[in-house]
């Protein structure tokens, strides 16, 4: 896998359609699934993610994350809590974000204030 730095030393920048891609990769997923309302584990666990890390690295704010996503605020926050506190406290949880940020050293990202 090639470096995540260009040729001038900064980081290619994370954007929503890359986050998508790379957690849909990593969960097996397709991205269709992960825009589509399925609850169903595997899927709804990807969404959460893909949430998470655009608050993380794009420092969304939820308004405008709820006009990109076409969903709740609501569901957002909860997404992202759900996702920062199982990283925290689920051991499942937190290895599976670490291989996804193995496979993605981008996803690690420096984290951007909202």
């Amino acid at each position: 896998m090639g470096s995540s730095f260009c040729r001038h030393g900064t980081m290619n920048e994370p954007t929503i359609p890359k986050i998508k891609k790379a957690v849909a990769e990593g969960f097996e997923v397709s991205i269709q699934e992960i825009d589509s309302r399925i609850k169903r584990h595997p899927i709804a666990l990807a969404r959460q993610c893909v949430y998470y890390y655009t608050r993380k690295l794009l420092g969304m704010k939820y308004d405008d994350m709820e006009e990109k996503f076409d969903r709740d605020h609501s569901n957002l926050i909860y997404a992202c809590h759900q996702i920062r506190d199982r990283r925290i406290y689920d051991w499942e949880t937190k290895a599976m974000l670490e291989g996804l940020e193995s496979e993605f050293p981008w996803l690690k990202g420096e984290e951007v204030e909202a």
